[in-house]
């Protein structure tokens, strides 16, 4: 009988593991390096987290960070974009996605392997913003659009 206990207490206990960050908690900082092997952290410092695991909801933080840093938006300094690009194949990564970010006019942090972000939430093809304050997420908003993604920001 006790065997049996654990073993069901074993199963829930990796099923709360699955779950995503909510809003009052804190997250872990962590670094990865964007698309010129430079380094990009999430830290106590950080206030936007833009987040996208799918190739909609990235190009949707594209557009809308080319069209913030083309209008010259200030507040930016403490915003950090990271994209889970583990979903796409190492060599489409490698020789083609990879190459075509370095012409972005902005750093994005790229968790090659999905590690660092598995716990951050999203909602499938859409664009996430997590507001900080010292690695506590205050608000989590989910975007279709850039032009709403653009409203939030400002």
């Amino acid at each position: 009988m006790r065997v049996l206990i654990f073993a069901i207490c074993t199963l829930f206990a990796g099923f709360a593991q699955a779950s995503f960050y909510a809003e009052g908690e804190l997250i872990s900082s962590f670094q990865l390096q964007d698309q010129f092997e430079n380094e990009v952290a999430v830290s106590s410092g950080t206030q936007i987290l833009l987040f996208s695991r799918s190739m909609k909801g990235g190009d949707i933080i594209k557009e809308t960070l080319e069209r913030l840093q083309a209008d010259d938006e200030q507040g930016l300094d403490n915003l950090v974009y990271v994209a889970d690009i583990s979903g796409m194949p190492s060599l489409i990564a490698r020789f083609v996605a990879i190459p075509q970010m370095k012409d972005l006019p902005f750093s994005m942090g790229l968790d090659r392997e999905g590690d660092l972000t598995k716990m951050l939430p999203d909602e499938e093809d859409k664009a996430t913003l997590i507001r900080l304050d010292k690695l506590k997420i205050i608000h989590v908003q989910s975007f279709d659009s850039s032009e709403s993604l653009i409203q939030a920001l400002r």
